[in-house]
C-alpha cells in the first residue's frame, strides 16, 4: 500500500525572502526627495544671505570712507554732494549735511546705494563732524609754560 501525504487545506506560499517591499522603497524615496528639496532651499537662502552680508559690508566701508573724507577736509561738511565712487562705480552715494548743532559741528549723513539682480542694497551712516576748516594746526599751538616750582605730594 502506498502512503498518502496528508491533505493541506490551503496552498502554501514559498517562504518570505528578507528585504524591502516596493512600498517601503517608494516611501524612503519620497522622504529622501522631500529632504533634498528642503536642503536645496536652505542652500539658496544661505547664498542670498551671504550676498546681502557682503553688500552690506562693502556699503559700510564705502560710507565710512566718504565720512573720513569729510573729516579730513576733502569734502566740506556743510555742502550736499552726490556721485559714484572711483573704485566701485556701481555704488552711488549722497552726502546730506544737517543744521549746525554747535559752532562748526555738523551732523553729516551718508547714504550709499547699489542695485544688484533686482535688489537694492543701501547703507546709511550719520556722524557729527567738526568742520576741519576751523581745526588748528599742531605747529600753531604755543608750548605750555614751564615753571621751576613743582609740588610733590608727600604723605
Amino acid at each position: 500500500m502506498i502512503a498518502l501525504a496528508p491533505a493541506r487545506p490551503f496552498p502554501t506560499r514559498s517562504p518570505r525572502r528578507p528585504g524591502l517591499s516596493l512600498l517601503e522603497v517608494l516611501v524612503a524615496l519620497a522622504i529622501f526627495l522631500i529632504a533634498l528639496a528642503a536642503i536645496a532651499g536652505l542652500v539658496d537662502f544661505g547664498a542670498e544671505r551671504a550676498q546681502s552680508a557682503a553688500m552690506t559690508t562693502l556699503g559700510t566701508r564705502l560710507a565710512q570712507s566718504k565720512l573720513a573724507e569729510v573729516e579730513a577736509g576733502l569734502t566740506p561738511p556743510n555742502a550736499a554732494e552726490s556721485g559714484t565712487f572711483e573704485d566701485e562705480p556701481e555704488w552711488s552715494y549722497a552726502l546730506e549735511p544737517g543744521a549746525a548743532l554747535a559752532a562748526n559741528t555738523y551732523p553729516v549723513t551718508v547714504r550709499v546705494r547699489r542695485e544688484l539682480a533686482g535688489r537694492a542694497y543701501e547703507v546709511v551712516l550719520t556722524q557729527i563732524v567738526f568742520d576741519p576748516a576751523f581745526q588748528g594746526k599742531a605747529t600753531a599751538v604755543a608750548p605750555p609754560a614751564t615753571s621751576s616750582n613743582t609740588a610733590t605730594g608727600a604723605k
